[in-house]
């Protein structure tokens, strides 16, 4: 690097810091609690941004070389050997980490000429990580630092003085860009919150009350809701060509905190407003699959109030024709059995064909709108009541019996039309929110990049002539270690790989 900052200097890594490998143990030796004898053992699962103890490993105190493969306060661990994306992480260790000792996979890094904390932020910044990880060897899945090749990497080096001002200075920044990451991550949170409120708002009649008193000829609704509801799916079962379903399904006694609605409005069951209410196949499907052909859903392709079809599967026409009652289509609702249990979403107007195992599908009456359903079921009021219906020990189900049963909270179509319509404005306003709050983080994430490669261009805070030079340290670093007994000088290097 040319132009250095006044009293700077450029240096091979390894010249300024001792690189000290970990320990290689056998599966056979490793305990997971502590034992007489054994001693705590970090690995690179423990290297986050914070040197993390949840999930240590312990291993005989004799496989320690040497005082030098103990943790000290202030050492830099860092991965060598880990996924692409994750080698080269570093963390520093405190006072909690001292005594312990680390895996063959991390190096401990230690420096009388760079202070601790800003060779962690040299770690961290993403110029030397993007050179670190250059130097990598790599298999199918992960990637090998050589400690020879990172020391032979050249960095910048302040003078000592200056390296603790810049070290203020970035905490400084990153403490506020901290607390507008930690405000930020809240926004997850505080959407599902308000999605909520506006659903909870929605299915007491609060979202259209207004709207409601406005219409010409008022809403149509009332006591006799029930039986016009009865007729409706009655007829449309017989012109689908199914038999009556037997007795009417009624909602349960045990559902005792039914919502108070609006005056139009009143409680029936997914049973009276039903035409059809089947479930999607249930059976072995091993070599059923192919390639390409008929999308055929399971639970994990129904999430709230969308079919998720990035991870569908496929059938043949022929196994289609054969699950006729379990085929699909646009604007069915259906519904999650298992995993998720009472999970809803609308079956949309682009998936013509397609067919599922394993969930209740609803064919519902013209008088009920589907999408109006769908995020009633995704209520959190819905939800409860969903989770009194659940049976089974190991896996909880719903089933289309509980289904049948489930209340719904009718209102007139006009109204639940507009309904849903304002739930979607609603949402969308919300998911704009949230996704400018993840541009917002990402931003800062950027801000903190900028910050460290300022802080290594020897801008983030000005020069002080009266600073030692960073090369009169090193000039006396280097007649130290010349004077360093042999014996000293040959564990160092027998150390390294």
């Amino acid at each position: 690097m040319t132009d250095l900052p006044r009293g700077w200097a450029e240096v091979p890594l390894g010249e300024i810091v001792d690189m000290i490998r970990g320990i290689t143990f056998t599966k056979a030796e490793r305990r997971d609690d502590q034992a007489l004898g054994y001693v705590a053992c970090l690995r690179t699962s423990n290297v986050q941004r914070t040197l993390e103890t949840h999930d240590l490993a312990f291993i005989p105190r004799e496989n320690v070389r040497g005082d030098h493969q103990f943790v000290r306060s202030g050492d830099v661990v860092v991965s060598m050997s880990n996924s692409f994306e994750l080698v080269g992480k570093a963390a520093i260790a405190d006072d909690e980490h001292a005594g312990m000792t680390f895996g063959a996979f991390l190096a401990v890094l230690r420096s009388k000429a760079i202070e601790p904390e800003l060779l962690l932020r040299l770690f961290r910044s993403e110029a030397f990580l993007r050179s670190l990880r250059g130097t990598a060897s790599q298999t199918t899945n992960i990637a090998n630092i050589s400690a020879k090749r990172m020391a032979e990497l050249p960095i910048v080096l302040p003078p000592v003085p200056e390296q603790r001002r810049i070290i203020a200075k970035i905490g400084s920044l990153t403490g506020k860009s901290k607390r507008a990451r930690d405000q930020l991550d809240h926004i997850p949170r505080l959407v599902e919150k308000y999605k909520q409120a506006v659903l909870a708002a929605a299915f007491r009649g609060d979202l259209t009350r207004e709207w409601a008193a406005t219409q010409p000829n008022g809403v149509a609704g009332g006591m006799n809701a029930l039986t016009r509801v009865r007729n409706e799916r009655d007829a449309a079962r017989v012109k689908g060509g199914l038999r009556s379903k037997g007795r009417n399904r009624s909602v349960p006694s045990k559902v005792v905190d039914l919502i108070k609605l609006p005056r139009t409005w009143t409680w029936l069951t997914f049973d009276d407003c039903s035409w059809d209410m089947t479930v999607g196949h249930v059976g072995p499907m091993k070599d059923r699959y192919i390639g390409e052909g008929i999308p055929f859903l399971r639970s994990l392709n129904v999430r709230a109030n969308r079919v998720e079809l990035r991870k569908v599967v496929f059938i043949d026409q022929t196994f289609n024709d054969e699950l006729k009652k379990s085929r699909l289509h646009p604007g069915d609702l259906v519904v999650v059995r298992t995993g998720e249990p009472g999970v809803a979403a609308v079956i949309p107007p682009e998936l013509a064909e397609a067919n599922c195992s394993d969930l209740v599908i609803c064919r519902l009456i013209r008088s009920a709108n589907p999408h109006f359903a769908a995020y009633y079921m995704n209520s959190d009021y819905a939800k409860s009541v969903v989770a009194g219906f659940q049976v089974g020990v190991a896996q909880q189900h719903f089933n289309v019996g509980a289904m049948s049963e489930m209340p719904l909270p009718f209102a007139p179509i006009e109204e639940q039309t507009e309904i849903v319509r304002r739930i979607e404005i609603a949402f969308t306003w919300i998911k704009r929110l949230a996704s400018e709050a993840t541009s917002a983080r990402t931003l800062i994430d950027h801000l903190d990049l900028a910050v460290l490669a300022k802080a290594f261009r020897g801008e983030l805070v000005a020069q002080d002539p009266a600073d030692e030079p960073a090369s009169v340290l090193l000039e006396r670093i280097r007649a130290e270690r010349g004077a360093a007994p042999k014996a000293k000088r040959g564990r160092r290097a027998a150390t390294a790989d």
